[in-house]
């Protein structure tokens, strides 16, 4: 199932810039349980989407590694990719025209800062398996050093 998460306070950019707020696309399969114990978070490549049963379908879908049966599965669309994140193509709520070259740079810290609130939003508190390839990679390194304690076991590709 996709989703938008809205995140409608200002938030500080490594850069200095404050943006008023910010939209991730994501993509969840399967249920979380009752313990919360199941979470996989699958971080994407450069240029793929939030749906990892798409660009992954030999480990991620029924029957797979990474089943829903057994995980909630989650990937988020991060910020600057044009599948339904803030992103140069979208609105900048400030001006109500898209951004285009005036898109705020976003940091690897900056992108798993915006994941933070959506963790939080979901009552994620820890994660069984991070997953992320390329630029998905940085993103779960990134992560697992600011938050060691959150991941049971990462796996950084590339």
């Amino acid at each position: 199932m996709t989703s938008t998460f809205n995140y409608n306070k200002p938030f500080g950019l490594e850069s200095g810039e404050t943006l008023p707020g910010f939209h991730l696309a994501y993509t969840t399969h399967g249920k979380l349980n009752a313990t919360k114990d199941n979470v996989v978070w699958i971080f994407h490549a450069l240029t793929a989407n939030s749906n990892p049963v798409e660009w992954w379908p030999g480990l991620v879908g029924e029957g797979k590694y990474f089943d829903p049966a057994k995980h909630f599965i989650i990937c988020v669309n991060k910020p600057g990719s044009p599948y339904g994140s803030m992103s140069p193509i979208t609105k900048n709520p400030e001006t109500g025209k898209n951004w285009n070259d005036s898109f705020p740079v976003f940091t690897i810290r900056d992108i798993i800062r915006t994941y933070q609130f959506l963790k939080q939003e979901l009552g994620i508190t820890k994660i069984f398996t991070g997953l992320g390839g390329s630029t998905g990679g940085m993103q779960l390194l990134e992560w697992a050093i600011e938050e060691p304690e959150l991941f049971q076991h990462i796996v950084p590709i590339a």
